[in-house]
């Protein structure tokens, strides 16, 4: 295999090259380097590597910048992201490379440990061999964990709830989080649900993912300053044996734990006509836990459900409202969802609220909650608070816009 190491820091350059000398299996045949991304361009004129360990600041070009140079170039080989960038910068450079079609085997955090870039090595050359695309960010999408590799991060707790914030249209306040799986690797960093839950879901554990992220929920109180969390369950979920039985023996220790946490039903359509799963969301409704419908306006089942259960709120589905802009037909559908969650007095959540277009679109229509990248993307439960204060800061700075608009018309 052939290496470019683009580095700006001489020390640092000067490590990972020697740690790369070292490693020995997979077998690297020839070893690059550059300071910038400039340099690196220059050098892949004529030197055509396998894999790119790339940093992210540096001068010149940034790898950012870098990055997206060799995506107009059609560069096939894989790219490992080596960066001291907080993780949240992390996540959304992969998701630039997974949109340009690279392949990001993963980022390391500097200092980097041999152990580390040698798995991840590992995992280029088999990309290598193999051709495959990876299409999600920071993983491999086509790897298949055996049951074994899963049941051991779920002991070791790699596998656990991020939050997205959801933050009320009419004053902005953040009200409450979605609570969604994520698998964070050691190796491979936060793989999406797409690499696991399809694997766990076979293995039977939808209920004990629920149960998981209830007992989650309680244990970080603090970090969620008394706000519910909804937690997604399947109406597999609703339908084991002992789901409910166990959530009830948890809010006898703890009283307060249906103002902590409520539950959104997906795939509604299977759940019209399953005794048992109308029978489990039923006993959850008189103990007092809420219930929303997910993706409402996916399915036509979905209206017999809110006369048939006791639903809180809905969640319109976000396919409509991320086209709302562009489509009549999803701006008329949000529109009907909205005036029915106003008639039948739920609350109601717009999902995938991803720029101030779609927020002042949906704040003028009524909607009651909005969830999306336009507030946050999903993030580990200790990284809220900076994210609430810097919520609040980005709506200050927007009502003081909206002020000089208005002084100026």
């Amino acid at each position: 295999m052939k290496i470019l190491l683009i580095e700006d820091h001489l020390f640092q350059r000067e490590a990972m090259q020697m740690q790369l000398e070292l490693i020995t299996t997979p077998k690297i045949s020839q070893i690059r380097t550059a300071a910038s991304g400039v340099e690196a361009l220059q050098i892949m004129a004529n030197f055509k590597p396998d894999i790119l360990l790339c940093d992210l600041k540096m001068p010149e070009m940034d790898g950012i910048t870098f990055l997206s140079h060799i995506s107009e170039l059609m560069f096939t080989g894989s790219i490992i992201i080596t960066s001291a960038s907080n993780q949240i910068v992390l996540d959304t450079v992969q998701k630039m490379c997974m949109s340009y079609h690279l392949k990001v085997i993963g980022a390391i955090s500097k200092p980097v440990k041999i152990n580390i870039l040698k798995e991840l090595l590992h995992l280029a050359y088999v990309e290598n061999l193999t051709n495959s695309t990876f299409a999600s960010h920071g993983s491999i999408k086509s790897k298949a964990f055996t049951e074994k590799e899963l049941e051991h991060a779920l002991e070791q707790g790699w596998i656990k709830p991020y939050f997205q914030p959801l933050v009320a249209f009419d004053n902005a306040e953040w009200q409450s989080c979605e609570a969604l799986i994520r698998f964070v690797h050691p190796i491979l960093g936060v793989l999406p649900p797409t690499s696991f839950l399809p694997q766990l879901s076979k293995m039977q554990k939808d209920a004990e993912l629920a149960l998981l992220s209830v007992n989650y929920i309680l244990q970080h109180q603090a970090h969620l300053a008394g706000r519910s969390v909804a937690i997604n369950i399947t109406p597999m979920t609703l339908m084991h044996s002992h789901f409910v039985d166990r959530l009830l023996d948890i809010a006898k220790q703890q009283p307060n734990l249906c103002k902590q946490v409520y539950f959104e039903i997906t795939e509604s359509d299977a759940l019209e006509n399953t005794g048992r799963a109308l029978k489990s969301a039923s006993r959850l409704a008189m103990h007092g836990f809420n219930l929303s419908i997910d993706d409402f306006g996916t399915g036509y089942s979905s209206l017999t459900l809110l006369d048939t259960l006791p639903f809180d709120s809905l969640k319109v589905d976000m396919s409509f409202i991320r086209a709302m802009e562009n489509s009549k037909t999803a701006a008329a559908i949000v529109e009907a969802c909205l005036l029915l969650s106003t008639r039948l007095e739920l609350k109601s959540v717009a999902e995938g609220v991803e720029t101030q277009a779609l927020w002042q679109r949906l704040q003028l229509l009524g909607c009651t909650l909005a969830q999306g990248y336009y507030i946050a993307a999903p993030m580990p439960v200790e990284r809220l608070t900076d994210w609430h204060q810097s919520w609040l800061l980005k709506v200050d700075k927007h009502q003081l816009q909206q002020k000089i608009a208005s002084y100026h018309a």
